[in-house]
C-alpha cells in the first residue's frame, strides 16, 4: 500500500517538528515515527464538519477541576477552518461538593458549586466543614453527577479530558493524590463510554496531552530557526511554564495578543475581570505567588487546551486539503 502524503518523507526533521507542534502530534522519535504520528493526526481531518462546535475542555482535578465551554461556527466547504471561537463558560469546581440526585441542573447547591470564581473561598470552606471521602464508590457518584450535569447543560459535540501522567516528581513513589486524580480520570471515561454505548448521548471524547498543548502555545510562538529561544524553552521549569500560560491567557482576555484568539461571552465579563485582576497583582511581583498559581493555573490550562485543539483541527484540515502547498517554505510553518 502506498504511503498517504508521501511528500512528508521529503521534509527535514525541523519541518516535521514544526508541523507536529502545529497539529498536536508527537514530536519525538525517529523521522519515520514523526511522519507516522503526523499521518495518524491527519487521519480524521477528512471527516466533514457539519455542525457548529460545542467543546468542553476539562483540566483534571478533584478539589480544583476546571472546565471551559467553547463554541465555534462550523467550517464550510469554502472555508477550511472553524470560525473565531467564543468562550461561553469557564469554571473551577470541587467534585466532592457536586450534589447527588437526578435534578442536577436546577440544584441550588450545584449552581453554587459551578459559580465559583478564581478568588472564591467557597471550596475551602466547604471542605473544612465536611470530611472528604476518597472511596471509589463515592467517586463513581461524583463522576456520574459531573458528566451528566455537563452534558445536560452544555450539550457538547466534543469533550477533551486532560491526560494524567503518573510521575513521582523526584519522590520515592508516585504521590497518592496523583493516583486519585488518575482514577477519577478513568471514571469520567467509563461514564461517557457507557452513555455513548447506551445511545443516550452522541459526543466525541478525546484525551489532551499537556505536553502537546504546552508546545503549541509556548514553542509555536518562538522562531523555529532561533536555537537560543528553543533551548530557553526547554529549560523552563514547571513553575515558569505555568506563569507563561497564565500570562498568555491574561493577554488574551485583555486583547493584547497579535491576533484575536477568542471572543468572550458577555456573561463571563465579571469572571474574566476577576482573573485579570488577580493576574495583574501577581504580575507586579518578581515571582508569581503560590496562591496566584493555584487560583489561575487550572483555569488557564483548560482554556488553552480547548483553543489549542481547535487550532489543531484547523491546521489538520489545511494540510489535508492543500497537501504540501499548505506548508510554507523551509520553516515548516503552516498557512
Amino acid at each position: 500500500m502506498s504511503l498517504a502524503r508521501p511528500w512528508l518523507t521529503g521534509l527535514t526533521l525541523a519541518q516535521l517538528h514544526r508541523i507536529a507542534v502545529s497539529i498536536g502530534s508527537p514530536c519525538s522519535g525517529t523521522k519515520a515515527a514523526r511522519v507516522a504520528g503526523i499521518q495518524q493526526a491527519l487521519s480524521g481531518a477528512e471527516k466533514p464538519t457539519n455542525n457548529n462546535l460545542s467543546l468542553l475542555s476539562i483540566d483534571m482535578g478533584i478539589r480544583n477541576l476546571a472546565f471551559a465551554h467553547i463554541s465555534a461556527p462550523k467550517a464550510s466547504s469554502s472555508c477550511l477552518r472553524y470560525g473565531l471561537p467564543t468562550l461561553q463558560q469557564w469554571r473551577q469546581v470541587a467534585v466532592s461538593q457536586i450534589p447527588q440526585g437526578k435534578d442536577l441542573v436546577s440544584s441550588p447547591a450545584l449552581a453554587a458549586t459551578f459559580e465559583m470564581g478564581p478568588a472564591s473561598t467557597v471550596t475551602s470552606k466547604l471542605l473544612r466543614q465536611t470530611k472528604e471521602s476518597f472511596e471509589p464508590v463515592d467517586y463513581a457518584h461524583h463522576a456520574y453527577n459531573l458528566i451528566t450535569h455537563l452534558l445536560q447543560t452544555y450539550k457538547p459535540t466534543h469533550i477533551l479530558i486532560e491526560r494524567q501522567r503518573f510521575r513521582s516528581g523526584g519522590r520515592a513513589a508516585v504521590p497518592e493524590w496523583t493516583i486519585r486524580v488518575g482514577v477519577f480520570e478513568g471514571m469520567l471515561y467509563a461514564v461517557l463510554r457507557t452513555l455513548i454505548e447506551d445511545g443516550r448521548v452522541q459526543v466525541q471524547v478525546e484525551p489532551a496531552q499537556p505536553t502537546f498543548v504546552n508546545r503549541h502555545w509556548l514553542e509555536s510562538r518562538e522562531s523555529a530557526s532561533d536555537a537560543l529561544k528553543e533551548k530557553s524553552a526547554v529549560r523552563r521549569s514547571g513553575r515558569e511554564v505555568k506563569r507563561a500560560k497564565i500570562d498568555l491567557v491574561g493577554q488574551m482576555l485583555l486583547g493584547e495578543t497579535e491576533h484575536p484568539t477568542v471572543l468572550i461571552n458577555g456573561i463571563l465579563r465579571p469572571f474574566t475581570s476577576e482573573f485579570v485582576s488577580i493576574w495583574h497583582k501577581d504580575r507586579k511581583k518578581s515571582v508569581l505567588a503560590t496562591n496566584g498559581i493555584s487560583k489561575l493555573d487550572d483555569l488557564a490550562d483548560c482554556l488553552l487546551q480547548g483553543l489549542a485543539w481547535i487550532d489543531w483541527q484547523n491546521r489538520r484540515r489545511t494540510i489535508h486539503t492543500l497537501g504540501r502547498d499548505g506548508v510554507v517554505g523551509e520553516s515548516g510553518e503552516l498557512r
